[in-house]
C-alpha cells in the first residue's frame, strides 16, 4: 500500500474511512440534523467564532464563497502573497472587488514588520491573505497582521486550507472575519466539505449585501436554512460530515485544538530535523516554517519524487511556482501516521544514498 505524504488529500486512518461506511440517510431528517449540528457547534467553539457552515466541495469553493459574500464591486481589497495559493486567493478576489496585491519572494513569509506599510497606507475595506503558504512549506505570522488590519477598521478574510488545525487560531482574537479550511488537509478526512467560520461583523456583512452573485454560495441562504432546521440548503456529502466528525473526536482526545497543533509543530520540528541532517536545504526562512508540511531543495527533485514511489511505494509531492524544479514536500498533518512519516524519511535517505 502506498504512504501517502502528500499535501492533501492526506492520509486517512482506516477507523475515519469506516465511519463512513453506514447505511445512508437523508439531509432532511433528524439525524442529519443532529449530525450537522454536532459539526458546526464544535466547529464554532473550536474557532471561538460566531457562526460555522460546511459547504460540499473544495477550500477552493469556500474561499470563493467568502470573498464573494463580503466584496463588493465598488470597494477595495488587499491581497499579501507568497506563493501560488497566495496568488489564488488573489485572483479570486480580483473576480468581486478592485484588488491591491502586495508579494513576498518565493521561501519568504510576511510578519507584522513587513505587512505594515501595506495596510496602513492601503483604502481597501477588506484585507485577505493565506495563513500557511502550502507551495512552500511557509508559515505566515497572521496573529499580528490581522490584528493590526482591524484595528484599520478593514473586513479580513483568512485562507486556513492548509494551516487550521494544524496552527492556532482564534478568530476573536486574531481578528478574523471570514476563515475557510478543507476537511482534507490537517483535519485529517477525506475531501469534499469546505469549512466557513465567521465573525459577528462578517454576519453583519453578509445580511447588509445588496445582491450577492451566486446561488449556492450565497451564505444567506446557509444560515437561513440552519437557522430553520440545523440543515443544509442543498444535498451535503453526508459521508464526509461523518468522517469529519470521527476526526474532531480524535482531535478531542488528543486535548482539543491545541494538542492537535502541539502534534503538528512537535512532527514537524522532528522532519525538519531530519530532513537538516541528509544535507539538504529547507525552503522557508527560518522562523517561518510550517507545521503541516517540510519543503526543501533538491537539485533533481523530478527524479527522486520519482523513485521514491517506485522503489519504496511513498508519494510526496514537488513544489510550486519558483521551486517547481527544485523542490519537494512531505506533509504531515491530520490523523497522520509516525510510523508512516519515519518510513517516508528512511525512504528518503536511502534514495539520496
Amino acid at each position: 500500500m502506498t504512504i501517502l505524504l502528500s499535501p492533501g488529500p492526506v492520509y486517512v486512518p482506516e477507523d475515519v474511512l469506516e465511519a463512513q461506511d453506514r447505511e445512508m440517510i437523508t439531509h432532511r431528517s433528524r439525524e442529519f440534523t443532529e449530525l450537522y449540528t454536532d459539526l458546526c457547534t464544535r466547529t464554532k467553539n473550536y474557532l471561538n467564532a460566531e457562526e460555522a457552515y460546511f459547504l460540499t466541495g473544495s477550500g477552493t469553493l469556500g474561499i470563493e464563497a467568502c470573498v464573494l459574500n463580503c466584496c463588493r464591486p465598488e470597494e477595495k481589497a488587499l491581497s499579501l502573497s507568497n506563493g501560488e495559493f497566495g496568488d489564488r486567493l488573489a485572483e479570486t478576489v480580483s473576480m468581486y472587488t478592485n484588488l491591491e496585491k502586495r508579494d513576498l519572494e518565493a521561501g519568504k513569509g510576511w510578519d507584522l514588520e513587513r505587512a505594515r506599510a501595506h495596510i496602513d497606507e492601503t483604502d481597501a475595506q477588506v484585507f485577505a491573505m493565506v495563513y500557511n503558504e502550502t507551495g512552500y512549506g511557509v508559515r505566515n505570522h497572521a496573529r499580528e497582521i490581522y490584528q493590526h488590519a482591524k484595528k484599520k477598521g478593514m473586513l479580513t478574510i483568512m485562507d486556513s486550507v492548509s494551516a487550521w488545525p494544524s496552527l492556532p487560531l482564534d478568530m476573536k482574537e486574531f481578528g478574523v472575519d471570514f476563515f475557510i479550511t478543507g476537511s482534507q488537509k490537517a483535519i485529517g478526512a477525506p475531501p469534499g466539505s469546505a469549512v466557513i467560520g465567521l465573525s459577528a461583523e462578517a454576519v453583519e456583512r453578509i445580511e447588509g449585501m445588496e445582491r450577492v452573485p451566486a446561488v449556492y454560495c450565497d451564505l444567506r441562504k446557509h444560515r437561513k436554512r440552519y437557522a430553520k432546521s440545523g440543515q443544509t440548503p442543498n444535498t451535503p456529502a453526508v459521508t464526509v460530515f461523518w468522517a469529519i466528525q470521527k476526526c474532531y473526536g480524535k482531535m478531542d482526545e488528543a486535548g482539543g485544538v491545541a494538542g492537535w497543533v502541539e502534534r503538528h509543530r512537535a512532527i514537524s520540528e522532528k522532519v525538519r530535523g531530519r530532513i537538516s541532517g541528509m544535507g539538504l536545504e529547507l525552503i522557508p526562512e527560518p522562523g517561518y516554517e510550517s507545521y503541516s508540511l517540510t519543503a526543501f531543495r533538491h537539485s533533481n527533485a523530478a527524479e527522486v519524487k520519482k523513485r521514491m514511489l517506485d522503489e519504496h511505494d511513498v508519494k510526496i509531492v514537488g513544489c510550486k511556482g519558483a521551486f517547481r524544479e527544485n523542490g519537494l514536500r512531505i506533509a504531515h498533518m491530520g490523523c497522520f501516521s509516525e510510523e508512516n512519516i519515519e518510513k517516508g524519511l528512511e525512504a528518503l535517505e536511502k534514495v539520496l544514498e
